[in-house]
Parts: C-alpha cells; sequence; structure tokens
C-alpha cells in the first residue's frame, strides 16, 4: 500500500472516531477516555506506520512566547465566545440545555481535564495531523484547512445550532493560527484557555 492511500485511511479512521464515540452513546467519562485513546492512536501510527515524529504535524518546542501567544489567542476567542452567545441567545438559535446542564454538574477538576483533553486531543488531530496530511494530499493550504474546520464544528453537533456557529468561528481561527506558524503548541494553549473559560461559564450564561 503506498504513502498516499495510507494517510487517505488514517484521515477517514482518524476523523470519524470521534463520530463513532458519539454514537455508541457513552457517558462522559467513557468518552473522554476513549478521546484519549485516540491520541495514543495517532502517535502510535505516526511513530510505528509513518515512519515520522510528531514534528510533522507542527510539534515544536514550547517557548515563552509561544505560551504567552497561546494565551492571547485563546483570549480573544472567549471573547468572540461571549459575542456570540449574546447574539446567537438575541436570535433564537438552539443552544443545547442539556448539554449545558451536564456540563454544569461536572466537578472543577473534571471540567479542567475536559478542557486539556480537548484542548490536545482535538488540535492534534483537527489542526496537526488532518491539515498536515490533507495538505499532503492535495497541495492546497485552503482544502487542507478547510475541511477539518468542518468536521470539528460537526462533531458538535450535539451542544445545538447555536454553538456551531461559536465553534466553527473558534476552529476557523485556531486553523488560521495553526496555518500561519504551523505550532501545534500555540494552538493547543489558546484552545485550553477558551476552553478553561468557557465551560467554567458557559452555564451561567445559558441562564442568564
Amino acid at each position: 500500500m503506498d504513502n498516499n492511500k495510507k494517510t487517505l485511511i488514517s484521515l477517514i479512521a482518524f476523523l470519524a472516531f470521534p463520530f463513532l464515540l458519539q454514537f455508541l452513546r457513552l457517558d462522559l467519562m467513557l468518552f473522554e477516555v476513549g478521546m484519549w485513546l485516540l491520541l495514543i492512536l495517532i502517535i502510535l501510527w505516526i511513530y510505528f506506520v509513518e515512519k515520522r515524529s510528531i514534528t510533522s504535524i507542527g510539534w515544536k518546542k514550547l517557548t515563552v512566547k509561544t505560551i504567552l501567544s497561546g494565551i492571547g489567542l485563546g483570549l480573544v476567542v472567549f471573547i468572540l465566545f461571549g459575542i456570540l452567545t449574546t447574539v446567537i441567545q438575541a436570535i433564537g438559535l438552539e443552544l443545547s440545555q442539556e448539554t449545558a446542564e451536564l456540563i454544569a454538574g461536572q466537578s472543577i477538576p473534571f471540567l479542567l481535564l475536559i478542557a486539556l483533553r480537548a484542548a490536545v486531543v482535538e488540535e492534534m488531530l483537527y489542526r496537526g495531523y488532518a491539515f498536515e496530511r490533507i495538505y499532503a494530499l492535495t497541495k492546497s493550504k485552503w482544502i487542507a484547512g478547510l475541511v477539518p474546520v468542518i468536521i470539528f464544528t460537526l462533531v458538535h453537533y450535539s451542544w445545538g445550532v447555536g454553538h456551531l456557529v461559536f465553534v466553527f468561528f473558534a476552529g476557523s481561527l485556531f486553523m488560521l493560527a495553526y496555518m500561519s506558524k504551523r505550532n501545534l503548541g500555540l494552538v493547543m494553549i489558546a484552545h485550553f484557555i477558551t476552553d478553561v473559560v468557557a465551560l467554567l461559564v458557559l452555564p451561567m450564561l445559558l441562564e442568564s
């Protein structure tokens, strides 16, 4: 099997994995475990099948500049989250109350773990692996950027149509940042900052 076929198979399998977990209707803890398993599978595939390292999906040594840039981007995205949530509520788009209540019922340490998992696994999958491998197949940065953003948005469908608007904009900003810097650590930090704040205040925003 040639490298392009291997890449295509891995992309389909890895990108479909979160949808499979949702289809199985696992409880929140098992879903989180499943997503960490996905991370392990991606890393094993890169090292033992592709014979490459995670530098091939944008991993670089963290620097103070990278950390500060990630924090800054995360805060910008969170501000966007607040603005869009207000607009979404004003125009009456659906936000999943069930999902918000599920998140609100979790402990703060568990919410932090959810934010960490989302930042690490989702950025490695959608920004790092998907972008780099689709770009290798298509030679188009815009196809490689747009396809993962669309899939990243759709995988959040259970949050309601309104939340998908924010996810699309946030995913697009993360992708543009990755395309600009090709630095996976930067977007992981940004995603973590956004989710840490959003997961803690989302129930209050929806109740207001």
